[in-house]
């Protein structure tokens, strides 16, 4: 089996995380009892049977990774090159003292597959660096999820590229301070290049890197971010020479967003926000924004 998905995908690095056999899939539906009456049957075999392709899984991602495992998404591919660093600690599920420096791809998929062994869990650790790991990432999936880390423009723009070519939604969540902001890229809506205002159609392996303009990243400020950073250090992460600022609050919010927003996706339950639209929501600011880029 391993052997037919590493031909299949591509992935040199690729490994699967799956536990159990037969017995632990007549297991499902005990699992996920609770589920029903908030998803009818039919609907929770549907998430069974759904398979959502996720890039990233530090702080948003992993979290999104064990929102969807116990919404009971049946496989669930990951990708991401990241190691666990100190750093990762206030906020990232997996990082312990204990996994500091180990892949997050690989912890991540394994704490994935103990909630639901009889899941499908692939993961690898090499990342989308062009177009070619793009589509073989997204392959056969039904949805893409984007948590990739800040900055990641052309990867992003491979991975909404190919997503958009397999016909599936392309979506990213991103935490902002007590708050999250959500985009939704329909197969047949607006590219990633015309949501962030850059040329379309351009030859990415030609560019040594991609630029996007803060307003595009930060569409609203909260009303305490002068509060907590001046102009230096604001200026010093929107260049990149700075990590942002984030915390769990933040990316709990995001991630459960995204979870939602996933759902709804497959079971078409409700009209989707699509870009150029987009979903920010505050806690302590006790806003919530429909805008449009």
């Amino acid at each position: 089996m391993l052997k037919q998905l590493r031909k299949q995908l591509g992935l040199a690095n690729l490994r699967v995380v799956q536990r159990g056999g037969a017995k632990v899939k007549t297991q499902y539906y005990e699992r996920f009892e609770r589920n029903i009456g908030i998803f009818t049957q039919e609907e929770q075999e549907l998430l069974r049977n759904s398979t959502v392709a996720m890039a990233g899984v530090g702080g948003v991602g992993g979290l999104l990774v064990e929102r969807l495992i116990r919404l009971g998404i049946g496989n669930i591919r990951i990708t991401d090159p990241g190691t666990f660093e100190m750093s990762n600690l206030n906020r990232q599920l997996g990082c312990t003292v204990q996994t500091n420096g180990l892949h997050k791809a690989q912890v991540v998929s394994e704490l994935a597959q103990d909630i639901n062994p009889s899941a499908k869990v692939v993961y690898d650790v090499g990342g989308i660096t062009n177009g070619q790991d793009a589509e073989r990432f997204v392959a056969g999936a039904n949805l893409v999820l984007d948590e990739m880390d800040y900055g990641a423009w052309k990867e992003s723009i491979y991975l909404q590229r190919s997503a958009r070519d397999r016909g599936v939604y392309y979506c990213f969540a991103g935490a902002i301070g007590f708050g999250a902001l959500l985009t939704n890229f329909a197969p047949d809506g607006i590219t990633l290049e015309e949501y962030n205002g850059l040329e379309a159609g351009q030859d990415l392996d030609r560019l040594e890197s991609v630029t996007v303009a803060p307003e595009k990243v930060l569409p609203v400020y909260p009303s305490y971010i002068n509060a907590a950073m001046d102009d230096q250090m604001i200026g010093a992460v929107l260049t990149g020479r700075k990590p942002v600022p984030t915390c769990s609050i933040g990316v709990g919010l995001a991630s459960i967003m995204a979870a939602n927003t996933a759902v709804n996706i497959l079971l078409k339950r409700k009209e989707v926000i699509k870009a150029p639209q987009y979903v920010y929501l505050d806690l302590l600011d006790q806003q919530i924004v429909i805008g449009t880029m």
